[in-house]
Formats: C-alpha cells, structure tokens, sequence
C-alpha cells in the first residue's frame, strides 16, 4: 500500500483481471515468477552490501542517525511523501513505465512477470525505509549472513501480496475495486509518516541544533508546497524543489557544528558518562550503572518510560552507593564507540552494571525489565551497599 509499491502492483493486478482467458495454473505461475523478481532485486542489493563492506566502509543505524545530513534528506522525503498522501500532489510512475510494464504483464512469456516484480521492490527502497530501519541497520552492523537473512525476510514479505495470489489464483476475481477505501488508507499513511517527520525534526534538533532543524524544517514544506502548485509549470517547479533541497543538506552540513553546542545531551538525574571513572568507583565498593542511549533510539526511550524512569527503578538508582551514569550517543563519540566495541556491540540500547562483585560490567538485554534492572544491581553489589 506505499505510495511507490502500490501503482506497480495494481498494474500487475489489472493485468490479470485483463487476461479473462489465463488459466488459474498460468495466474499461478505468473504471480510466483513476480515474487521471484523481488527476491532477486533483493538479493543484488544484499550482495552489493556485502561488497561494499568489504572494502571497509562501515554503515549502520547508529551511524546514519547521528549524521544530520542524512537526517535532513530523510525528514524532506517524509514531508514530501505526507504531503503527497494528503492529496496535495501525486506521485506516480511515468506513462512510458506504465504503459511498457502494462504491456510486459499481459504478455505471453514471465520476463514481464519478472521485471514486474523487480521494479516494484526498487521502487519500495526508498518508501520503507522509514519503517525497516531498524531491521536493516541490524544487518548492515552484522555479519553477511545477518545482511542476506534480514535482506531475504524483507523481500519475502515485500514478495506477499504475488505469493498470496501465487497460492490462491482465484482471489484475482475478489479483488476489490478502487473506492472510497483507498482515500482512508492514504491518509492513514499520511499520518504515519508525518508522524515519523515531526520524530525526526525532533532528532535532527539533538543531533544539528534547533536552529538547524528549523531551516531544515522550512525547506521541507517549501518543497512539498512547491511540487503542490500544480498551475506553475514543471520548468520552474522541479528546480526550485531541488534548489529547496540542496539548502536543507547544506544547512545541515555547515550549520551543525556550530548550532549543536548549545544542545544539552545528559539528563539532571544522570551523571555524564566518563569510562576511567568508573573502577574508581567500584574500587570504593561503589556500584555503577551506565545507559548507553541517544535521542534517535526509540527503544532507549521505551526503556527510560517503562523501566528507568519509573518506581522502583528510579529510587533504587538514586541510592546512596549507585551512581547512574548515562552515555548519550545522538551525535558521533569515539569514546562511546570503542566502549561499545569492548563489549561486541555496535548499536544501543546497552546497559551494564558494575560493581564490587561485578568489576568488568553485568551486561543487561536490549528490552529493559524492572526485574532485570534490580537483579543486575543486586548481583553487582548494590544490595551490600543498601544494607550497609
């Protein structure tokens, strides 16, 4: 149902409602062979991942998040795509495209099938990304065998809507016609992903300064309003968007430094995270807890509402003897990078505890748990300390 997927799939659709005189088998065939185009599609790009790695350079969700630039681009995209599911402009694939890929389908041979499928997961590359993040940042910080399994989940359920109609041939004949259904859907959409845009305006202000986000923020909806006139001819449109985009990733690029000092990063509760620290502490038989967290990491944020910042987490960490320290990783640290690193990890929510039973750290899951949280300070000597 993404704004980029759906036009390739309702051709591939149509085409068979079209083709009246297709056995189920030959439905059957053609829907597979699509899924196979996806999967292939997929699997380049997993291969080309791995390529890249290879020569050394290093990708990552954490990485991405605290590069404003990045940020910038992401959040123009958003408003953009927002804007056009709120109806103020289209987006749809060109005529040629349409009429080429329309004609592909409806052909004898499943090479049409094939590249029918193919197209529609480059098209989804860029549309998911907001909702995938996750998933792929997991990959791309693992092993190749984590890039091919993630890649490979991700184009399979990319791949569902040919393999269901692969499966069940007569659902072609239920389908159910463009209506007032489609409208709700894509303001549901809208919603989502304005959403996911005011997340990152949000984000972009921890990583680039609130200043930065701002210009940013403007020339976002000056593109969404610009591609929105549709009586101002594409001649001065087009390059006024992409003169509008530029602006944002060059605020983003050249402002930042600058703007981002001013930007508070540690919590008044939380002591600012200093590695040397921290045997210093414990050798005096005190007990340290470290959250490793930024502002681009909603499961930090899940972990802070739900465990940290809640009884009786937060009266435990501010005992006498248990000094809570916080890491905040929104924008690039090679102190906190090569702390991660020690422990194998290339991504956050990380969370140790340390102390007199514990010097080199008890390492807690990535979902927080008050059970969790408690036992990990007790085993590390807090409970000593509060008895004393």
């Amino acid at each position: 149902v993404m704004p980029c997927v759906l036009p390739v799939l309702s051709i591939k659709l149509s085409s068979a409602v079209k083709s009246g005189g297709q056995s189920l088998p030959r439905i059957r065939r053609g829907f597979a062979v699509s899924a196979l185009g996806v999967m292939a599609f997929i699997w380049i790009l997993a291969a080309a991942t791995i390529a890249i790695r290879a020569f050394g350079v290093t990708v990552g969700w954490g990485l991405q998040f605290q590069n404003p630039v990045f940020l910038a681009v992401m959040l123009v995209v958003l408003v953009v795509f927002s804007a056009s599911l709120f109806g103020f402009f289209e987006i749809a694939l060109p005529s040629s495209w349409q009429t080429r890929l329309a004609r592909a389908g409806g052909g004898k041979g499943y090479g049409g099938d094939f590249a029918t499928g193919a197209f529609a997961a480059i098209l989804a590359t860029p549309c998911s990304a907001p909702l995938l993040g996750t998933a792929i940042a997991f990959a791309l910080a693992g092993r190749a065998v984590d890039i091919v399994v993630v890649f490979t989940a991700l184009g399979a359920g990319l791949a569902v809507p040919y393999l269901v109609v692969a499966a069940f041939p007569r659902l072609v004949q239920r389908l159910p016609r463009p209506g007032r259904w489609m409208i709700v859907l894509k303001v549901v959409l809208g919603l989502a992903l304005a959403a996911t845009a005011l997340w990152l305006f949000w984000v972009l202000g921890g990583v680039a300064g609130r200043r930065t986000a701002l210009w940013v923020g403007l020339a976002s909806i000056g593109v969404a309003g610009l591609l929105s006139l549709g009586r101002v001819p594409a001649v001065i449109r087009i390059p006024g968007s992409a003169a509008l985009v530029v602006l944002a990733i060059a605020v983003a690029g050249f402002l930042s430094d600058t703007d981002s000092r001013s930007v508070p990063g540690v919590a008044t509760d939380w002591a600012a995270f200093d590695r040397a620290a921290i045997p210093r502490h414990v050798s005096t038989g005190q007990v340290v807890f470290v959250d490793v967290t930024a502002d681009w990491c909603l499961t930090c944020k899940a972990n802070k509402a739900l465990v940290l910042d809640r009884e009786p987490v937060v009266s435990r960490l501010r005992e006498p003897g248990i000094i809570a320290m916080q890491a905040d990783w929104t924008r690039p640290d090679e102190a906190i990078s090569r702390y991660l690193e020690s422990f194998g990890r290339f991504g956050i929510p990380f969370n140790v505890a340390y102390g007199p039973n514990a010097p080199e750290g008890i390492v807690l899951p990535e979902i927080l748990s008050t059970e969790a949280v408690l036992r990990a300070l007790s085993d590390a000597g807090a409970s000593q300390i509060a008895e004393q």
